[in-house]
């Protein structure tokens, strides 16, 4: 009788341990699946889209504006240079050195435009490369990291981070520019009372 019950226990055990063998074995294939495919990267795709939208509006609106005061400056001066009579006071003479010096702002305002496009260029190329990785479905970079969820996160966030830099910098631009455009525009119509006022027989 007892030989007959351990029978009985052993045919059970073994008739369980078939299922569950079949659905370990299912589970532990399962998750291999999860690790090793390919993790679907639409919507950092899209974010990365909408960074470029981002970026080519910025920079549409960097290029609209412009602080083409160089030639009139170099004008004014001229003039001055060519009709001025007599001995011309300090403060005048110190306020034209001045009004002089806002063509070294503005051709250092177009350098550093300059480098912003630069700047932008760059950063293009590297969501241009993300953006491939992710829409190829890749798992391992060129540097083979696997690419997995925070792979993607952590690029994703420092290529935000990037180009937020760069929108700060064309603010900081932005205000240079109505900055010294503000101060020019001050004393250029200082300069253009003087040059009402000069002797008429000056005049060209």
């Amino acid at each position: 009788m007892q030989l007959s019950i351990s029978a009985s226990v052993n045919f059970t055990a073994m008739r369980l341990v078939k299922p569950l063998t079949v659905y370990f074995i299912s589970a532990i294939l399962l998750a291999f699946s999860a690790c090793t495919e390919p993790r679907n990267f639409d919507d950092e795709i899209h974010v990365i889209d909408s960074l470029h939208v981002g970026m080519d509006n910025t920079i549409t609106t960097l290029d609209s504006v412009s602080l083409q005061i160089t030639d009139s400056i170099t004008r004014q001066l001229k003039y001055f240079q060519a009709n001025y009579a007599g001995i011309m006071e300090q403060s005048m003479a110190e306020t034209l050195l001045r009004f002089g010096d806002f063509r070294k702002k503005a051709a250092t305002l177009e350098q550093w435009k300059d480098s912003l496009h630069y700047r932008k260029d760059q950063l293009e190329n590297e969501l241009f490369a993300f953006r491939n990785t992710m829409a190829d479905r890749a798992t391992h970079d060129r540097m083979n990291k696997e690419i997995n969820e925070l792979y993607a996160d952590t690029v994703l966030q420092s290529l935000i981070g990037k180009q937020q830099q760069w929108h700060t910098k064309i603010n900081e631009w932005m205000q240079q520019q109505q900055t010294i455009y503000n101060h020019w525009n001050a004393l250029n119509d200082t300069i253009l009372n003087w040059r009402e006022n000069m002797p008429k027989q000056k005049q060209p």
